[in-house]
C-alpha cells in the first residue's frame, strides 16, 4: 500500500472526512486530496502529525519499502554489494548488516550515534535536508529490531529530555538531549530550569499551514531580551536564535506534539 492510499484508508477507517482531518493538522482540505491522490506528498514532520491524529504507526505514511532491511539502520539489502553482518564465531547474521554489526557487535553504541552517521547517506540517497533526514530516522529506527529489543544505552536519548544552558558572561546558548557538564568562558554551566508561563511574557502560539507561529511582545532591548525560542519534540530541537532589536517571532514547521520554550537573562527560561 503507498503512503497515499495508508492515507486515505486511516482516514476513512477514523471516520474523518477531508475537511475535517485537514483541520485537524491544519491544512486545507485541497492539500489533504492532493496528498491522497498521490499529486504531492507531506513533509516527514507532517506525516508524525498525521500519524498522531490518525492513530496509526508513522512507518505506515512512510513508503517503505516491503524487503528485507537491516533491523538497526533499516538500509535494504538490496543496495548493491550489501554485506550481511557476522556473529562472534564469524557466522552470518542476516538480521543485520555488516556495518551495523561485525562480530558479534553493534558497531554503534546508541541510537543518536547511529542517527549521526548514516544522516549523510540518506540525504545523498533521498535528497532530504539535513533535518527531513533525522526526522525520518527518528521515527523507523524505534521500529526495528534492535532498538525494539534493546533499552538504548543513552538513557537520554530522546528529544524531550532536552536541557538548556546559557554563559552570564558572553551569552551562548548550549543544548544537551540529557544533562551534561558544560562550561563557558570559565564558568560551570547549570542546566536551566523551566517554569511554566503565567502570562509574564503574554506569547502567542498560534497553528495555521502546518506551522506553528510564536510570537512574544517583549521590548528586546540591548538590557533585557529574549535569546531564543525553542520547539521541542520527541526527536527533533528546532532553536531559532534571538538578538537585541529584533521582533521576539519565530516560525516552525509542525512535527508532532511539541512543547515551545523561551529563553531571556531576565525572566529564565519558561515554557508558553
Amino acid at each position: 500500500m503507498t503512503p497515499s492510499e495508508a492515507l486515505k484508508a486511516a482516514r476513512q477507517e477514523a471516520g474523518y472526512t477531508q475537511e475535517q482531518l485537514a483541520a485537524k493538522v491544519y491544512v486545507t482540505r485541497q492539500a489533504v486530496s492532493r496528498w491522497e491522490n498521490g499529486d504531492s506528498e507531506p513533509s516527514i514532520d507532517m506525516r508524525k502529525l498525521l500519524a498522531s491524529v490518525l492513530g496509526i504507526p508513522v512507518v505506515d505514511l512512510l513508503g517503505l519499502p516491503d524487503e528485507p532491511a537491516c533491523q538497526c539502520c533499516g538500509t535494504p539489502f538490496s543496495v548493491p554489494n550489501m554485506p550481511f553482518g557476522t556473529n562472534a564465531d564469524g557466522s552470518e547474521n542476516r538480521d543485520y548488516c555488516a556495518w551495523c554489526y561485525k562480530d558479534g557487535e553493534f558497531t554503534s553504541p546508541g541510537l543518536d550515534d547511529l542517527i549521526e552517521r548514516n544522516v549523510p547517506y540518506l540525504m545523498e540517497a533521498t535528497g532530504y535536508t539535513q533535518e527531513e533526514a533525522v526526522s525520518f530516522m527518528g521515527a523507523v529506527m524505534p521500529t526495528l529490531k534492535r532498538w525494539k529489543d534493546t533499552t538504548n544505552e543513552n538513557a537520554s536519548a530522546n528529544a524531550k529530555r532536552s536541557v538548556f544552558y546559557a554563559c552570564p558572561d558572553c551569552g551562548n546558548i548550549v543544548w544537551s538531549m540529557g544533562e551534561a557538564v558544560v562550561g563557558c568562558c570559565g564558568n560551570p554551566l547549570d542546566p536551566l530550569p523551566a517554569k511554566q508561563d503565567e502570562g509574564t511574557l503574554e506569547a502567542s502560539v498560534e497553528t495555521m499551514d502546518g506551522r506553528q507561529h510564536v510570537t512574544i511582545p517583549h521590548p528586546m532591548t540591548k538590557d533585557d531580551h529574549l535569546s531564543f525560542i525553542a520547539a521541542v519534540g520527541d526527536d527533533l530541537v528546532r532553536i531559532k536564535r534571538l538578538y537585541p532589536e529584533q521582533e521576539a517571532t519565530a516560525d516552525f514547521p509542525l512535527q508532532g506534539p511539541c512543547a515551545i520554550y523561551a529563553y531571556g537573562a531576565k525572566c529564565g527560561l519558561v515554557k508558553l
